[in-house]
């Protein structure tokens, strides 16, 4: 066994009934019935080997649940330790402000994009709110970081990667006397939709003008898809037209009143 306890109490050996416990009637490790005290983690192993001795356990499941009895549980986590599993700190940040500002139409490509992480696509999004129906919006690293709750540090990591990958481009504002005043971010054509160059758009529908019909494409035509209806099984019926036939002529279609 893990714990080797006398199996004789304490409190017998001081009081003297030793001698009384010795010519006590012989007892077996699952004859519990003895006139003196039983420690607590003896009587919980003689259970567990009376289950094995009548065939409820196995014998490693027994010495498995032998070793554990008597074994200090260890003490819970404190409150600050815990793990918060109901919801994370982040739901309880407060909501965004209402705005009336939308980004315009943007190019797929930069949210299709690995190399961005998911805050420099969205801050690709606001520069091109800010931007409008131009390229270009002046503003500033904090700015944008009170935009974004994100650190200056962090705006400037983010502008540099769009920048890496040519998706914006960043120019110093200053004045006369050379004092910087904010930041010039130039949205490049890689943010764009495909139809803002009209040169492109061109080009392609004049190499492709099969493209214009493309969208109807097997849509509207049934022809090898349906089987038709043969002409005696089915007349030749149009619901919509009889109906409004039927609002301008009340009696048409109906059979004639008899005189």
């Amino acid at each position: 066994m893990a714990n080797h306890r006398a199996r004789t109490p304490v409190a017998v050996r001081e009081s003297g009934r030793v001698l009384a416990f010795q010519h006590a009637p012989a007892t077996t490790l699952f004859d519990l019935n003895s006139g003196g005290e039983i420690h607590p983690d003896f009587e919980a192993r003689a259970a567990i080997w009376r289950d094995q001795r009548n065939g409820v356990i196995s014998i490693a499941e027994a010495q498995r649940r032998s070793a554990l009895v008597g074994q200090v549980k260890p003490a819970s986590l404190p409150e600050h330790r815990r793990r918060n599993v109901t919801a994370p700190s982040r739901y309880a940040r407060p909501a965004p402000q209402p705005s009336r500002q939308y980004a315009p139409e943007m190019a797929t490509t930069a949210a299709r994009d690995d190399r961005l992480v998911p805050n420099a696509k969205a801050l690709l999004q606001v520069l091109r709110a800010r931007a409008g129906k131009g390229t270009s919006t002046i503003t500033t690293k904090f700015t944008l970081a009170s935009i974004m709750s994100r650190s200056a540090r962090t705006i400037a990591r983010y502008l540099r990667d769009l920048e890496r990958f040519g998706y914006v481009s960043t120019e110093i504002r200053s004045n006369s006397r050379g004092l910087h005043l904010g930041l010039v971010v130039t949205i490049l054509g890689k943010v764009m939709p495909f139809f803002n160059d009209e040169k492109g758009l061109a080009a392609w529908l004049a190499g492709t003008p099969a493209a214009i019909d493309m969208a109807f494409d097997n849509v509207l035509s049934a022809i090898g898809r349906v089987t038709g209806s043969p002409p005696k099984n089915q007349p030749h019926r149009f619901p919509l037209i009889e109906k409004r036939n039927a609002a301008k002529n009340p009696r048409e279609g109906r059979n004639p009143i008899p005189i």
